[in-house]
């Protein structure tokens, strides 16, 4: 998810660029299209809501997983085992339900965490193979 990362936006729009291009296959959580709307709402952005949103939805070789009763279970496991915040957790579950073969973030607590579990990189430091 790419939202209020000023000093990022290049590196984070590559990441996006190669999923777009086929170079990566990317999945979310659908939180994030919600996060997205909060976030341009607190910035005054109200009005871009939809159309952020549905380019998100209209992204190739990007899918938006839905929090099934799965999703909800593996999640409430990461904030009773790991602590993480609701929001993180869905992120977590929904990459670990998904067989995701790695988790971007630059969330330095989050990463540490999800170690564990997955391995995690930067958006700089993800390569299409």
């Amino acid at each position: 998810m790419i939202y209020d990362e000023r000093p990022f936006v290049k590196s984070s729009r590559g990441l996006l660029e190669k999923i777009q291009a086929g170079k990566l296959s990317g999945i979310t959580s659908s939180v994030t299209e919600m996060e997205i709307a909060l976030d341009l709402e607190k910035t005054g952005n109200r009005g871009s809501i939809d159309r952020a949103l549905r380019l998100i939805e209209g992204m190739d070789n990007l899918s938006i997983s839905p929090l099934g009763s799965l999703t909800v279970k593996m999640a409430v496991k990461l904030v009773l085992d790991y602590q993480l915040t609701i929001h993180d957790a869905y992120h977590g579950a929904t990459a670990l339900e998904n067989g995701a073969g790695v988790f971007v973030t630059r969330d330095k607590t989050l990463a540490s965490k999800l170690r564990k579990l997955v391995k995690v990189l930067e958006p700089e430091a993800v390569k299409a193979d």
